[in-house]
């Protein structure tokens, strides 16, 4: 584990300093509106090698290298091996996210760890496509509730927790909204209890007008059409 750690600080030094190195060579080039998908970042960083492979149980064994020598196994229980190498809360460190990062899948994410000079897994659940804004700070998912519905939903670090902060509910079948308790094409919602937004008091906003939305929502909407 310490030639690990060593070979990333001698990489992370020879590209300049910790957050230019996260924040510009790891992650995609970001749209205009600031955003980059999980699935344009990088996939394996010359300084170290990570793997992974499936167990009978359907989970997976993270496998991290230094050269030739086994460093870290980590176990997730996603439902794919890809691994995508960014700064993922925003600390300077550089971290992975495992899984597709689709639709109906999920992923997870490896925090670094400075103290325990490891990957720490958070034991988060993902489900969706991800756009990433390191200028703001967030994370955004699109994900599918059925066949005229989807969720975009905001998520905020509060230290190495990953936590939604706000859910937006696109529908474009009106047959759908009393099985929602929404009335408008967008309804806004503080968090994610998006079955019954009504009867919760957690409504932010209503509209049939994507322009009459925040215009961070009208960013994020955006860079999703443009994926």
């Amino acid at each position: 584990m310490k030639k690990l750690v060593y070979l990333i600080v001698v990489a992370i030094a020879a590209l300049g300093s910790v957050t230019a190195n996260a924040q510009n060579a790891f992650h995609a080039k970001t749209d205009k509106n600031g955003f980059y998908k999980v699935l344009d970042c990088q996939t394996s960083p010359s300084y170290f090698k990570a793997t992974s492979e499936q167990n009978e149980d359907g989970s997976y064994n993270v496998k991290i290298y230094h050269g030739r020598q086994l460093a870290q196994t980590i176990k997730c229980e996603v439902t794919g091996e890809e691994l995508y190498f960014i700064d993922a809360n925003f600390d300077g460190n550089l971290d992975i996210v495992v899984g597709p990062a689709t639709a109906r899948n999920y992923s997870t994410i490896l925090l670094w760890s400075d103290k325990k000079n490891e990957f720490v897994p958070t034991g988060v659940e993902l489900n969706g496509y991800f756009l990433v804004n390191p200028k703001a700070k967030m994370w955004v998912g699109l994900s599918s509730g059925g066949a005229s519905s989807t969720y975009y939903t905001k998520y905020i670090w509060k230290g190495n927790k990953f936590e939604v902060s706000e859910t937006l509910m696109e529908f474009s079948e009106p047959s759908e909204y009393a099985d929602y308790g929404v009335t408008t094409k967008y309804t806004l919602i503080k968090g994610d209890d998006y079955y019954s937004p009504a009867s919760v008091g957690c409504v932010k906003q209503r509209t049939n007008k994507r322009v009459k939305l925040p215009k961070d929502w009208q960013r994020i909407l955006n860079s999703f059409d443009n994926m």
